[in-house]
C-alpha cells in the first residue's frame, strides 16, 4: 500500500500538482511516520510552493532523526539562500562537506563565501585540485581582489579543457571589461550560449553593445537581463544609462528611480539621476540627489552652485576638493575660473 502511494505521490510531483502530491505523501507517512523519504518529499514540496516555515518543520523532522542526512541539509541550506541568510547558508555547506568530503560540496562554500565578500577564506582551505567548480570560484576570488592575472589563469586553464564553459567563458568577459580589454570582450561575444537564459550573460552583453555604440542592441540586453532577474538593481542602472547615452532621458529618468528604488543607499544612481538632471538645467532636482559624501557629487555639487551664481561658496568648495585630489584637471579649471570672475586670481 504504501509503496503505491509514494509511486503515485512521485508521478503527482513530476506532474506539477504539489498540493495533491502532499497530501498523497501525507497518507503514506500516516503507515510509516518516521520515513526520512517522505519527510524529505513533503519538505521539499512545501519548499517549491515557497512555505518556507513547513519545509524548515519537516527538515527538523528528518535531522533529528538523522543529524547527517545530506539532501535534508542540501534542502536546509536552499532555503537558507532563498531567506539570503547567507552565514546560516554557509555553515551548512561546511556541515555537508564535513560528511561528504566531496569536492562539488566543497565549490559550494567556496560560492557561498564570494557571495559574503569573504574572499580570503577561500584560500584558507587547503585544496588542490583542478576541478572545474574549485577554480572558477578561485578565479571568482581574486576578480573580486582585482587580482586579474591570476583570475585569467585559472579560468584559461579550465577554457583549455572545456571550451564551452559558459560560466567561465562570462568570468573571463568581466575580468577582461574591468582591465578595460573591451576588444577582447567582443571576441568573447560569438562563444556564448544565450539558450541558457542567464541575466548576467544578458547584462554583459549589453555593456559590450553599448561600448560598441549599437544602442538598441544593449537595450534589448539589458531588458533581458530584467526580464530574468527584476531585483537587481544594477541592470536597471546599466538600462538607464544607456537611454541617457543617446538622449533618451525619459527612460533614463525612469530606470535610474527604479534603480534606485532597488538599492536606494547607492550613491552612484544617486549621483546619474543627478548628473541627468544638471544636464537639463533642473539644478533644485540635482541637488536633491546630491546628499552623499561621494567626490564627484560633491564636484558636480559645486558646478551647481558656480553656475547659479554662487560663486564664493563654489571657491570654498573647490579648495576642499583641491586638498584631497590637487591634480584633478577639473577642479583647478573651475577653481581658476572663478578666481578670475572674483578678481582673485594672482597678477604676475
Amino acid at each position: 500500500m504504501i509503496k503505491n502511494l509514494i509511486k503515485e505521490g512521485f508521478a503527482l510531483k513530476n506532474k506539477g500538482y504539489y498540493k495533491h502530491a502532499i497530501e498523497v505523501f501525507y497518507k503514506a507517512l500516516e503507515e510509516d511516520n518516521t520515513s526520512s523519504e517522505l519527510l524529505l518529499e513533503i519538505a521539499d514540496l512545501y519548499y517549491i510552493l515557497g512555505n518556507e516555515e513547513h519545509a524548515l518543520n519537516y527538515i527538523e523532522q528528518i535531522l533529528s532523526l538523522n543529524p547527517t542526512h545530506t539532501d535534508a541539509l542540501k534542502l536546509l541550506k536552499k532555503i537558507f539562500i532563498t531567506k539570503n541568510a547567507l552565514p546560516e547558508a554557509e555553515q551548512t555547506a561546511k556541515n555537508i562537506y564535513c560528511i561528504t568530503h566531496n569536492i562539488k560540496d566543497a565549490a559550494e562554500i567556496f560560492r557561498l563565501l564570494n557571495l559574503q565578500h569573504k574572499y580570503d577564506e577561500i584560500f584558507e582551505y587547503n585544496i588542490e585540485t583542478d576541478d572545474c567548480d574549485i577554480c572558477i570560484e578561485k578565479a571568482r576570488a581574486h576578480y573580486y581582489k582585482k587580482e586579474y592575472e591570476r583570475a585569467k589563469d585559472l579560468l584559461n586553464n579550465v577554457l583549455h579543457r572545456f571550451p564551452d564553459n559558459q560560466t567561465s567563458l562570462l568570468l573571463l568577459g568581466e575580468v577582461y571589461y574591468a582591465q578595460n580589454q573591451k576588444d577582447a570582450c567582443i571576441d568573447l561575444l560569438d562563444k556564448f550560449d544565450y539558450s541558457f537564459n542567464n541575466p548576467e550573460l544578458f547584462n554583459f552583453t549589453g555593456l559590450i553593445k553599448l561600448y560598441q555604440g549599437l544602442h538598441r542592441e544593449a537595450v534589448e540586453n539589458f531588458k533581458n537581463a530584467i526580464r530574468l532577474d527584476h531585483t537587481n538593481s544594477l541592470y536597471y542602472f546599466n538600462l538607464a544609462n544607456t537611454y541617457f547615452s543617446f538622449g533618451d532621458t525619459r527612460n533614463a529618468k525612469y530606470y535610474y528611480n527604479l534603480a534606485i528604488n532597488l538599492s536606494p543607499e547607492n550613491p552612484n544612481y544617486h549621483f546619474a539621476l543627478a548628473n541627468l538632471y544638471y544636464s537639463e538645467k533642473h539644478y533644485k532636482k540635482a541637488l536633491e540627489e546630491l546628499d552623499g559624501s561621494m567626490f564627484e557629487a560633491r564636484l558636480l555639487r559645486t558646478i551647481i552652485l558656480y553656475e547659479t551664481g554662487y560663486l564664493a561658496l563654489a571657491n570654498k568648495e573647490l579648495t576642499n576638493l583641491l586638498e584631497e585630489q590637487p591634480d584633478n584637471n577639473l577642479v583647478q579649471n573651475y577653481k581658476t575660473k572663478i578666481e578670475n570672475e572674483l578678481g582673485l586670481s594672482k597678477k604676475l
